[in-house]
């Protein structure tokens, strides 16, 4: 089957503008993702850091 050759390179072209346009896609999915990964990990460290305040006043309550 022939194709003109300016057909060719412009099909050529899209398809390599649909990869870049998906390639990107895929990036801010994996960022979102990242970025909820981080914000679970951060606000478990913050219960972690207020359970160990709130222990800490209980101990120093009991010595007094």
């Amino acid at each position: 089957m022939y194709r003109h050759p300016g057909l060719a390179s412009q099909l050529a072209k899209q398809r390599h503008r649909e990869m870049l346009a998906q390639a990107q896609q895929q990036r801010r999915v994996r960022q979102l993702v990242a970025l909820a990964r981080a914000s679970r990990r951060a606000q478990r460290a913050e219960r972690r850091m207020r359970q160990a305040v709130r222990k800490a006043l209980q101990l120093r309550e009991g010595l007094q």
